[in-house]
Formats: C-alpha cells, structure tokens, sequence
C-alpha cells in the first residue's frame, strides 16, 4: 500500500511539472496582430521578422523598437504547440531598433507556433509586458 501510495505521489509530481503552461497561457492584451507579421503594440513597442518565413533549427533574426527611456528588458521564446522550455533573448542596438539572432527546435508538428515575451520597464517605473507571435514550419 505504502508502495503504490508513493509511486502515486512520484506519478503526480512528475505530471504536473512536465505540464506546466502557465508562462504560455498568457493573454496578448496590447495588440492583435498576424503571425509572422510587423506588430505595433498600443505602448510604443513594435516587433517584426526580417522574413516572415520561419525554418526550424536555421538562424533568423527578430527586431524589435522601444519606446524612449525604457530599460530593464528581458526577453524570451516559449512553444505554443509543444512546450520546449524557453530560449533567451539578447538584443543588439542597430540604429533606432534592437535585433536578436536565434533559433527554434523542431517539433513533431509541421507547424509550430512560438511566443516572445517582452518584458521592460517604462519611464513610470511600470513594468509593462508583450507578447508576440509567430510560426515556424518545416521545410516542404
């Protein structure tokens, strides 16, 4: 009894770490924009893809604009579809945008969808979060 009890708990506790979405359920509150498209947020910040068409496991570039002042920023991706843990993000200043080089993994869908999470404060002292999406597919 003892026996069945603990593997119970072992079985549980390994669930419900492996499912763990709650990074990836958040609502997109700032704007409603098309996958893989240009995005202006209602607070200033815009982010797009040099090229909208997104291979897994082959660099890309994702670019992004601030408002004035803000700073504190982190950034990262999640999967949509399958979750895959997070890939940091670190941005480069390229003139009046920023610009990060990364890459996804593949997932077992021919279409994976992916969240970059933007998080940054502003010159209120508010930290303000976007959320942005895109998919990647494999090649045909």
């Amino acid at each position: 009894m003892r026996t069945t009890i603990t593997s119970y708990i072992l079985f549980l506790s390994v669930f419900i770490v492996a499912c763990d979405r709650q990074s990836i359920d958040e609502p997109q509150t700032s704007a409603t924009c098309e996958k893989n498209t240009h995005c202006q947020f209602a607070n200033g910040v815009e982010i797009w893809l040099p090229n909208s068409v997104i291979s897994p496991e082959t660099p890309f570039s994702i670019n992004l604009k601030l408002p004035p002042n803000a700073y504190n920023v982190s950034a990262k991706l999640e999967g949509v579809t399958m979750y895959m843990g997070y890939i940091p993000l670190q941005f480069t200043q390229k003139g009046s945008y920023w610009s990060a080089q990364t890459m996804v993994g593949v997932c077992s869908e021919p279409v994976m969808t992916w969240k970059m999470t933007v998080v940054f404060t502003d010159t209120q002292n508010r930290q303000q979060s976007v959320f942005y999406y895109f998919d990647s597919r494999h090649a045909v």
